[in-house]
């Protein structure tokens, strides 16, 4: 998911996401093995009864969610559509462990119209994080999630009949995207990027210079003394300043977001499952910098690996980047270098006034209109087969 304001989420579990990864923060502290509530029919329930042969073998609604076993876990995926037989659009949430899934439908109305919409809550990440506590030592790593969300993919081809598949990735999904349209290419009609965070260290360190400008223009000596005394990353331990402080100041340049965008669905009951979310979430956000709460030492860690721009520039499929201009956690300067750098069939840069990190109606709209292009380009490349 998106980072977000706690205005815009009146749920107590929301609250940690504020400071969640790409929100460069520190979630409060919450104990790590927090039993989760009991499951409910619904959360204990596999896609299709389990199934993996062909379930789309003519055109027909299609609405479905339950857990599929990848990557030796059972994982929370819901598909959404009013023909299966339309191309596919593939949802990486951002976070990590900010699952969209509670509000796409409130987002994304009327999208599964044309497309059949996938919502995937990631390894350690929302009803996934319910039905699978991590081992002792276990960690999350770039490489473990990249081979999900292509075991993920593989496993819509069987149930779908492989149809053209469109990969969109928002802030730290958007970097899991490009990790797995670079391994797989073929597997994918388009990549489609948000908020896209190109390098851990650059990124958070072009939101602290960013932000110093704007306080400096402001003349805002709290923000500026609070700057001045954190000094710019990489940090030792993680820290909800940067994030506080671009979200106050993206309030003042970005239109937000619909409130009613962020009305969970009620079957997903977060109040009831809050303490398991916000365990997941914090420990999510320390396995991605790579922190020990034990040690308080800083090891390794998904933040350190991902560097787009020296690893990920050599891309074999169209790929679409949306940058809102207010942006001050991926910074609009950081995401047009990388662009720039990218060598691809097909590169564009969309740039979306007054919108922030976190997506706002302007941001969504601009997803849709690139999606439109790419469908019906898709079309046309049917019609020449």
């Amino acid at each position: 998911m998106y980072c977000t304001t706690p205005q815009q989420h009146p749920h107590r579990w929301l609250l940690a996401i504020q400071v969640l990864l790409l929100c460069w923060g520190f979630a409060p502290a919450v104990n790590a093995n927090t039993p989760p509530a009991k499951a409910s029919s619904a959360e204990t329930q596999l896609l299709f009864g389990g199934a993996r042969s062909t379930q789309c073998v003519k055109a027909a609604p299609l609405r479905q969610q339950g857990y599929v076993r990848i990557g030796g876990i059972d994982q929370w995926v819901s598909l959404n559509s009013s023909d299966c037989t339309l191309p596919v659009i593939l949802f990486l949430h951002g976070g990590p462990a900010n699952p969209i899934s509670p509000f796409a439908d409130a987002i994304y109305a009327g999208w599964e119209q044309q497309f059949t919409l996938v919502q995937w809550d990631q390894r350690a990440s929302g009803k996934t994080w319910l039905r699978n506590q991590p081992a002792p030592g276990e960690r999350l790593t770039l490489a473990q999630m990249t081979q999900d969300g292509l075991a993920l993919v593989q496993y819509l081809q069987q149930i779908l009949g492989n149809r053209p598949l469109i990969l969109m990735g928002s802030s730290w999904g958007s970097a899991l995207g490009i990790k797995m349209v670079q391994q797989q290419p073929d597997w994918f009609a388009a990549y489609v990027g948000s908020s896209q965070l190109v390098s851990g260290r650059q990124n958070s360190l072009s939101s602290y210079q960013a932000l110093l400008q704007l306080a400096t223009a402001a003349q805002d000596q709290t923000a500026l003394a609070q700057l001045r005394k954190l000094g710019p990353p990489p940090y030792a331990k993680p820290n909800g300043i940067l994030r506080r402080l671009s979200r106050q100041f993206e309030a003042k340049m970005a239109t937000p977001a619909p409130a009613h965008w962020w009305q969970a669905a009620p079957a997903f009951e977060l109040e009831q499952h809050a303490p398991a979310y916000e365990a997941a979430e914090e420990y999510s956000f320390l396995q991605f910098m790579g922190f020990d709460p034990e040690t308080g030492q800083t090891i390794g860690g998904m933040y350190h690996d991902i560097e787009l721009q020296r690893d990920a520039t050599e891309l074999k499929l169209p790929v679409y980047f949306i940058q809102g201009e207010a942006d001050l956690v991926t910074v609009p300067a950081v995401t047009a270098a990388y662009v720039n750098a990218i060598k691809a069939p097909h590169k564009e840069l969309i740039r979306v006034a007054k919108a922030g990190h976190g997506p706002n109606a302007a941001s969504i709209a601009a997803e849709w209109q690139v999606l439109q292009r790419i469908r019906a380009q898709l079309l046309d490349n049917s019609r020449e087969l």
